[in-house]
């Protein structure tokens, strides 16, 4: 029993060690200049390891962002009015400004984009009441959201936060109405 609880602390010592070497070369580095055998070099393991926790770079951002994103989604989805879910929603990318920053620097923007519109579909099949919600209304709508919700945010982020967080909840309120 201990030597596989060893075994399974150990494993994810390496899991975190691989992740915390990507975030780091990403301050220096975009994602598309970095390769396996720097992550595994600044990480202190092999490239057989790293390939036995993860298939690619990738996958170790989405690995990392999904808990952060499900969580936050988990929060404001048990909400039952729209104003505190809007807040919410403000509040989600007040706390993840940094992370987009430097998804937006290290580019890889479209792992974050990825991950947020599976949360928000995961958000509307546990939100939406409408009698026709189905493919392919379901589809579109997920689509059309994510990506305008997601992209006015990160023209907010990029554009240094001139706005206020009232201001981008109320315009992101009116889009959905």
């Amino acid at each position: 029993m201990a030597a596989t609880n060893y075994a399974k602390n150990l494993k994810q010592d390496s899991k975190n060690w691989i992740t915390i070497a990507t975030l780091e070369l990403l301050q220096t580095k975009k994602l598309s200049e970095m390769t396996v055998a720097e992550v595994a070099k600044r990480s202190g393991v092999s490239r057989m390891a790293f390939y036995r926790h993860f298939t690619n770079l990738p996958q170790v951002l989405t690995e990392y962002y999904e808990p952060k994103f499900q969580k936050i989604f988990d929060q404001t989805i048990h909400k039952i009015s729209e104003e505190q879910k809007m807040t919410d929603l403000g509040d989600f990318f007040t706390e993840l400004t940094p992370d987009f920053q430097r998804a937006i620097a290290g580019d890889y923007t479209m792992i974050i984009f990825q991950i947020f519109t599976e949360q928000m579909a995961r958000f509307y099949d546990t939100t939406t009441t409408w009698s026709d919600w189905e493919n392919p209304k379901r589809l579109y709508w997920i689509k059309f959201m994510s990506a305008g919700i997601f992209e006015v945010w990160l023209t907010w982020i990029q554009t240094g936060q001139k706005e206020s967080l009232a201001e981008m909840t109320q315009l992101i309120k009116a889009f959905h109405e």
